[in-house]
């Protein structure tokens, strides 16, 4: 399995690697032996110890004994600082730096770390990471299925995900209890920023739809607009906001976890206008 992370990561030594989780560092000499350098994240202070055995013969490789998460929505600045200075003075004689992101998730940092990663100032071109199969589905989800949500939204808006392989559970040690699977995330950090006029906004849209995925879609935008500061009441927003749903083609009564990408795009764009404009009026 790792031989087969390292050969879909695609190596080369202008490669910058960010390996969250790097554990005791066997996959990790695997990387450093084909990229520029990597930046093994392990925040356990004993896997820490062992993972600096294991790598001191490696002189392409930082170690950093930090949690990659600062906060929820914050991948951790030092970590990052490391990285873009690396980066920013670092000189190559063969093409341009690429920084990717090699690592196995845990489950309950995997999806506030991906979409993080996808929105970090960090120019990333490419991620393989090991996930639960679950939250690989919640990627790739389609409008209208009950795993679509968030993350399918802002995984697809900053990248193309592909499954790799999939991963029975004794393969690893200890075995977990459920299905995993390798996926290839390449990145486009630029795919859709032509079309959002807004991105506050496109995320204040997304955050309203799936905080209560059973609201219909104009109840959940009346919360939105009532929470903004929008000096109407409830019945005028409602007059307001119909209009502009149908203005999009979508119907007031569905719910937001019936759009496709496009559509959520097309909304905040119409939001954030009607948003400006009642508060210009004020």
């Amino acid at each position: 399995i790792l031989q087969f992370i390292v050969r879909s990561a695609e190596l080369s030594r202008n490669d910058i690697i960010l390996e969250i989780g790097a554990g005791t560092g066997s996959l990790t000499r695997l990387i450093a032996e084909k990229a520029g350098h990597v930046f093994a994240v392990e925040m356990d202070r004993k896997l820490f110890e062992i993972l600096g055995e294991t790598l001191k013969d490696c002189n392409n490789v930082t170690s950093l004994n930090k949690d990659i998460l600062k906060s929820k929505h914050h991948i951790h600045p030092e970590i990052v600082e490391c990285v873009s200075n690396y980066v920013n003075t670092a000189t190559t004689t063969e093409g341009d730096l690429c920084i990717k992101v090699i690592s196995n998730l845990p489950y309950y940092i995997s999806t506030p770390v991906i979409i993080d990663l996808l929105q970090e100032a960090l120019p990333i071109k490419l991620m393989i990471l090991t996930l639960q199969l679950d939250i690989t589905n919640r990627m790739v989800a389609h409008p209208g299925t009950k795993d679509y949500g968030q993350l399918s939204i802002m995984t697809k808006l900053f990248s193309d995900v592909k499954v790799l392989k999939k991963l029975p559970p004794d393969v690893f040690w200890p075995a977990p209890l459920v299905d995993s699977a390798i996926v290839k995330m390449t990145v486009n950090q630029n795919k859709y920023s032509d079309r959002i006029r807004n991105y506050q906004s496109f995320q204040d849209v997304i955050k309203a739809i799936y905080i209560s995925r059973r609201k219909t879609l104009l109840n959940s935008l009346l919360s939105l607009c009532l929470k903004g500061g929008i000096e109407k009441d409830a019945q005028g927003l409602r007059e307001d906001l119909q209009p502009i749903l149908r203005k999009v083609g979508i119907n007031p009564g569905s719910r937001g976890e019936e759009l496709d990408l496009e559509e959520l795009i097309e909304l905040s764009n119409e939001i954030s206008d009607y948003v400006c404009s009642q508060k210009d009026s004020v």
